[in-house]
C-alpha cells in the first residue's frame, strides 16, 4: 500500500510537471531582473541614473530639466555623452539643484557640456561651474535647430559622424527613442519641421546645410507621414544620401520598429508624457544596449521575450509599479492586453497607409510619367519598389493569408512598371485610419491562438461601422489574421 502512494505522488508530480509545460507553450521565461531608478524629482532621477552607471567622470554633460518643450537642445547632446562616456545630468533654468552639484562633485568630473543657451541654463550657473574650477563648453545655438548642428559640430571634430537621425522638431518622443539608437552608431540627431495640413515639408535649411558639411551618405527618418514627411526623405535621397525609415505614425510603433531591427540585451521603459527622465536615461541606455520604450499607464508593446533584464525610470508617480510587475510576472508573449492589441491593430493599419503615403510627396509629384492612356504615376520610393519589400513589410503585423490580401488590395494603384521603373497611380491616397476613433466593444478569446475583437469606429457625426478583428499567434508573435468592416 505505502508503494503504491508512493508510486502514485511520483506520478502526480510528473502530471502537474507536465501540465505546467503544456500551459507555458510560449516557453518564454519571464523577467527576472527588473530595476527601478528613480529619485524624488526629476533631478535626483537622473543622480539615481549616473550613481547607477558611472563610479566616476572626467565629463558631465548638462541639460534643461524643466518643461518638455525644452527636450531638442538636451537629446541633441545624447550621442555627445556616449562619445565621452558620461552621464546626462539635469538642472533647472535658473540655479543647479545642490543634489546635481554634488554628484558632479562625486564623479570627480573636470569638462562640464552645457546644452542650450541662457534662455534654457541660465549664465549664472555656467559661471558658477567656471569659478569651481571646471572647464566649460556651451553648446548652443540660435535655435534648436541649429544648437543640434552644433552639438554635430562638436561630436564631429572627436569622432567622424558618418550618419544622420532625422527626427521631428515637435515632439519630443520620437527624439528620446532613436536618440540612444543614434548614440551607438556615433550618429549626430539633427531636426525637422513639422508638414501643412497636406504632410508636405521641406528639410530645415540649417539642417540640410550640416548635413553637407558633414559629408555624410547615410541617414535614419525616424517616423511615417504624419511625423517626417515623406518630402523630406525624397529630398534627402535626392542630396545623395541613402536613407532608412523607421516606420511608425505612433511613438509606440516607431519603437516597435526599431526593435525589430535592433535586437537590444534588455529594455529600459521611461514615461512618454515628459522628456526627463527618457533623457537623462538615454546613454546609460545606449551603454547597455536596452531598446527604449515610453509609456504611459498601460505597457503598448508585444514583447517577444520578457526575459531579458528591464530598466524603469522615475518614480512610481511617473512609471507605474503595476508596469513593473506586469512584466516581471508575465509568462512569455503569449499574454496581450487590450491596449496591446489596439496598437498592434493600429500599426498595421498605418503599414498599409505607409505604403500608400510614400508615393504622394513633392519630390514624387515633381516627376509625374503620362502613359499613353493618359494614366498618371509617380515613382515609387525604393524602400516599396517591390512586392517582396512590401510584403516582408507588411508582415511584421499580419499573417501570411492577411497580408496577402492586403497585396491584392494595392493592385489598382501599386505594381506598375514604366520603362523598366516601378511606379504608382497618382492619387492613391485615402481615409486615413486616425480619422476614426475606435472604440473596443467586446473581445473573445477563442482559444489558445485565437482571439476576436470588435470595435465601434466613430467619425465626426457618430458611429461611422463596425470593425471586425481577428488576431492569430504565429511565430510567437500575435498577428491580424482578418478584418472585416460592416
Amino acid at each position: 500500500m505505502k508503494n503504491f502512494k508512493l508510486a502514485f505522488t511520483v506520478f502526480l508530480a510528473c502530471m502537474m510537471v507536465l501540465l505546467c509545460g503544456f500551459f507555458n507553450k510560449s516557453g518564454v521565461e519571464a523577467a527576472q531582473n527588473v530595476i527601478r531608478l528613480g529619485g524624488t524629482d526629476r533631478f535626483d532621477t537622473s543622480v539615481k541614473i549616473a550613481d547607477y552607471g558611472w563610479k566616476s567622470s572626467k565629463n558631465v554633460v548638462i541639460a534643461d530639466g524643466q518643461g518638455n518643450d525644452a527636450f531638442a537642445d538636451a537629446v541633441a547632446g545624447t550621442s555627445l555623452a556616449y562619445y565621452l562616456s558620461c552621464p546626462i545630468l539635469l538642472t533647472n533654468i535658473v540655479t543647479t539643484p545642490d543634489i546635481v552639484k554634488n554628484e558632479i562633485k562625486k564623479l570627480g568630473a573636470e569638462n562640464i557640456y552645457i546644452m542650450g543657451g541662457t534662455g534654457v541654463i541660465s549664465a549664472s550657473q555656467e559661471n558658477s561651474f567656471r569659478s569651481e574650477g571646471y572647464n566649460v563648453t556651451r553648446i548652443a545655438g540660435t535655435d534648436r535647430f541649429d544648437t543640434a548642428c552644433r552639438a554635430a559640430d562638436i561630436l564631429n571634430s572627436k569622432s567622424k559622424i558618418s550618419k544622420v537621425y532625422i527626427v521631428p522638431s515637435d515632439k519630443f518622443q520620437y527624439a528620446l527613442i532613436a536618440a540612444p539608437y543614434a548614440a551607438r552608431e556615433g550618429a549626430a540627431i539633427l531636426f525637422t519641421g513639422p508638414g501643412d495640413e497636406n504632410m508636405r515639408a521641406d528639410v530645415n535649411g540649417k539642417t540640410r546645410s550640416e548635413i553637407l558639411k558633414l559629408g555624410v551618405k547615410n541617414a535614419v527618418v525616424v517616423g511615417s507621414y504624419n511625423v517626417v514627411s515623406y518630402d523630406v526623405e525624397a529630398q534627402l535621397e535626392n542630396m545623395g544620401l541613402n536613407c532608412l525609415t523607421i516606420h511608425g505614425t505612433t511613438p509606440q510603433s516607431v519603437a516597435s520598429g526599431f526593435m525589430d531591427t535592433n535586437k537590444g540585451s534588455g529594455i529600459s521603459i521611461s514615461s512618454d508624457s515628459f522628456f526627463a527622465d527618457a533623457l537623462s536615461s538615454s546613454v546609460l541606455t545606449a551603454r547597455h544596449n536596452y531598446n527604449p520604450l515610453l509609456v504611459n499607464t498601460k505597457l503598448r508593446y508585444t514583447l517577444d521575450d520578457v526575459s531579458k533584464p528591464v530598466l524603469l525610470f522615475g518614480g512610481t508617480g511617473v512609471v507605474s509599479d503595476s508596469l513593473g510587475n506586469y512584466i516581471k510576472d508575465s509568462a512569455g508573449a503569449h499574454d496581450i492586453s487590450n491596449d496591446e492589441i489596439y496598437q498592434l491593430l493600429s500599426d498595421s493599419r498605418a503599414s498599409l497607409e505607409d505604403v500608400m503615403y510614400s508615393a504622394d510627396n513633392k519630390e514624387q509629384l515633381e516627376n509625374i510619367i503620362t502613359s499613353d492612356d493618359g494614366t498618371k504615376y509617380v515613382p515609387t520610393p525604393d524602400q516599396y519598389s517591390s512586392y517582396n519589400k512590401v510584403e516582408n513589410f507588411l508582415s511584421k503585423y499580419g499573417t501570411d493569408d492577411y497580408v496577402a490580401d492586403e497585396l491584392d488590395s494595392l493592385g489598382d494603384f501599386y505594381g506598375y512598371t514604366f520603362n523598366g521603373n516601378p511606379v504608382s497611380v497618382l492619387g492613391n491616397v485615402g481615409i486615413n485610419f486616425y480619422d476614426f476613433r475606435n472604440v473596443l466593444v467586446t473581445r473573445e478569446d477563442v482559444d489558445y491562438t485565437t482571439i476576436q475583437a470588435v470595435y465601434n469606429r466613430y467619425d465626426s457625426s457618430g458611429i461611422y461601422e463596425k470593425m471586425y478583428v481577428t488576431l492569430k499567434f504565429q511565430s510567437n508573435k500575435w498577428k491580424i489574421s482578418n478584418l472585416i468592416y460592416k
